[in-house]
């Protein structure tokens, strides 16, 4: 009987494109470029860390899961870009109860990068070494650095900092950079 061989040609013939279709989506090279960038030969610049917070030089911005719990600020005058290509500046975070959290970070637009130099209170900031450059979260409603990063401080189709001026009128706005 040659029916048998047939048969199972045509059941394979069946089962095999759904089984290449489920790898291939599976295995986006798109997806690991994004999450993982290759290793470059960047090197970080000389990194100063601010002493002191100007409380008078606080810029507010939403976050946008319109948080309501704490209010988000940026110290204007302590965003610089750097000659390695990195942003940095100085953030804090108040509560409702007046507590202030603040650190001094730095993002790397092109790969989608944070790190951060100093933490402290309402007034000061304390280095610490060693710290390591992390994945930004993609998810706005949950951090504060991924509303940072993608509505104010990087321009996304380039992977450079935004100009101060455009990051500080967004702020002020309540806008994105680049959007009416």
């Amino acid at each position: 009987m040659t029916l048998k061989p047939v048969w199972l040609l045509l059941i394979a013939a069946i089962i095999t494109p759904p089984t290449l279709a489920r790898d291939i989506l599976l295995d986006d090279p798109l997806d690991d470029e994004y999450d993982a960038p290759e290793k470059s030969d960047w090197l970080e610049g000389e990194v100063q860390v601010p002493g002191r917070i100007d409380r008078d030089d606080l810029e507010e911005f939403e976050v946008a899961a319109n948080e309501t719990r704490f209010r988000y600020f940026v110290e204007r005058n302590s965003i610089q870009h750097d000659r390695d290509g990195a942003v940095r500046f100085t953030l804090v975070i108040r509560s409702n109860s007046g507590a202030a959290n603040s650190s001094y970070e730095g993002f790397r637009c092109r790969e989608r990068l944070y790190k951060v130099y100093a933490y402290g209170g309402d007034e000061r900031l304390t280095p610490v070494p060693g710290t390591d450059w992390e994945p930004i979260p993609k998810d706005e409603s949950i951090d504060y650095r991924a509303t940072l990063y993608d509505d104010l401080l990087c321009n996304l189709q380039l992977g450079e900092p935004n100009p101060v001026e455009k990051v500080i009128e967004a702020m002020r706005n309540n806008r994105k950079v680049g959007r009416d």
